[in-house]
């Protein structure tokens, strides 16, 4: 889309494209029996088939924008449940989308969004001098328990006061690891860019480190830009256009500097980001082809691109089950990989869980802005994981290794949490190969 038309045109534009999505739903709720929100709340407004309705009015000019409104909008999850099980083919989520691309345009985006989605992730440095002020803080005051008074404090910044964060890093990824991080064990084969995403570079630096440590040990090259921003996907979900654009094309614009063979990422979101929602904002070409066809998820990747021998690996004794993060299994068709590199690894043990593919209520900004109701949605995959007797749960997403780690907790339940490339890099180091 143009970026330089009307916010009125664009409002326009939101409208029309949402109207070529639920004039073809047929009406038949299938969608009811697959949403999570739904199967929570049971309220028709809820599920997709409700808010094909009220896109639908929106669009005939019937009914006006409330907090009624707006409130269903937002209870969605972008899970694409509903998307894959729709027999005429709708992408409720895209009309979700435009809905509240739409409703900003109409009201605005609110102050707190704007400042965090246009100021603080598009300067970059205060997030990452703010989580490190945290992650100081975490380890003076929050590390005694689940005891700690200081949790009586979280309700005065809108957190539950029984949630459970994960350890923010007091140094991030990208400070740590050098720009270039060169082949080990002989020539390059692949020069690779890899996209942190705001947790791997924050939060789970050991995720980047893995990322880095196997790619290198297998002769590719990894480039970390160290200019790279948030993929776009949280600030796109709630409803920031033109913020959205404005990552997502600097991110473009940046890894095309590199020379680059491929771009591997280690969230679910910012592959399913930059393989798919960046065709959004910027205009089919060539170009954009090429740069969307060198996106794999860290996973996707290995599994194509390494040749790991069983002589490589190290032992780990673990019993592991799999989660399927909605953004990978849904979003980028990304199933088997995982479970291939987890069954490859000498001495775990893999059981497949029970509806591994539901959601498990993060949904990125979801878990923060609908807490209990994720929670809620979480209590199931909780189940699911006890009942399959596991050490461990895997995963490729942060926002779910954040929320069923959180959950467990809740429930003092013993299993661990860890992303797929973690487990794989460890049972290297195991075997001292890398």
């Amino acid at each position: 889309m143009n970026a330089h038309i009307s916010q009125k045109e664009l409002a326009e534009q939101h409208l029309l494209e949402a109207a070529k999505e639920f004039q073809k739903c047929m009406q038949c709720g299938k969608c009811r029996s697959v949403c999570p929100v739904f199967k929570e709340f049971g309220n028709e407004l809820y599920v997709a088939r409700g808010k094909n309705k009220l896109a639908e009015k929106l669009v005939s000019g019937d009914l006006q924008i409330t907090k009624k409104v707006e409130s269903a909008i937002n209870e969605c999850l972008n899970c694409k449940t509903c998307s894959t099980n729709c027999p005429a083919g709708v992408s409720p989520e895209h009309v979700v989308l435009r809905l509240r691309w739409y409703i900003t345009t109409q009201k605005g985006l609110h102050f707190f969004k704007a400042l965090i989605f246009r100021q603080l992730l598009w300067r970059k440095w205060p997030i990452t001098l703010g989580c490190s002020i945290v992650a100081l803080a975490q380890r003076v005051l929050f590390g005694i328990g689940p005891k700690n008074p200081v949790r009586y404090l979280f309700p005065l910044f809108g957190f539950a006061k029984r949630r459970n964060f994960p350890q923010l890093a007091l140094r991030s990824a990208q400070s740590i690891l050098p720009e270039v991080n060169p082949a080990k064990n002989g020539p390059r084969k692949m020069r690779i860019g890899y996209f942190t995403g705001c947790a791997g570079n924050l939060i789970y630096t050991n995720v980047a480190k893995s990322v880095v440590d196997v790619l290198t040990a297998y002769g590719h090259e990894v480039v970390i830009p160290k200019k790279q921003k948030c993929n776009g996907t949280p600030v796109l979900s709630n409803g920031d256009y033109e913020g959205a654009r404005r990552l997502m094309q600097h991110n473009f614009d940046l890894f095309r500097q590199y020379d680059l063979d491929a771009i591997v990422v280690a969230c679910s979101s910012c592959g399913m980001s930059l393989k798919k929602e960046i065709k959004v904002f910027i205009d089919d070409s060539p170009e954009l082809q090429e740069f969307t066809g060198k996106v794999y998820d860290i996973n996707e990747f290995i599994e194509q691109n390494l040749e790991i021998k069983p002589e490589q690996l190290g032992r780990l004794p673990y019993k592991v089950t799999y989660h399927d993060p909605c953004h990978m299994v849904r979003g980028q068709g990304i199933k088997d990989q995982p479970r291939e590199l987890l069954k490859m690894i000498p001495g775990v043990e893999f059981t497949e869980m029970k509806n591994a593919d539901t959601c498990c209520g993060s949904a990125g900004s979801y878990c923060i802005t609908h807490y209990e109701t994720s929670i809620k949605i979480n209590d199931h995959k909780i189940k699911d994981i006890q009942d399959a007797n596991v050490d461990m749960v895997a995963t490729g997403c942060p926002t779910c290794v954040m929320h069923i780690s959180d959950n467990l907790a809740q429930h003092d339940s013993k299993e661990n949490v860890k992303f797929v490339v973690e487990l794989l890099a460890d049972s290297l180091r195991a075997a001292k190969t890398i």
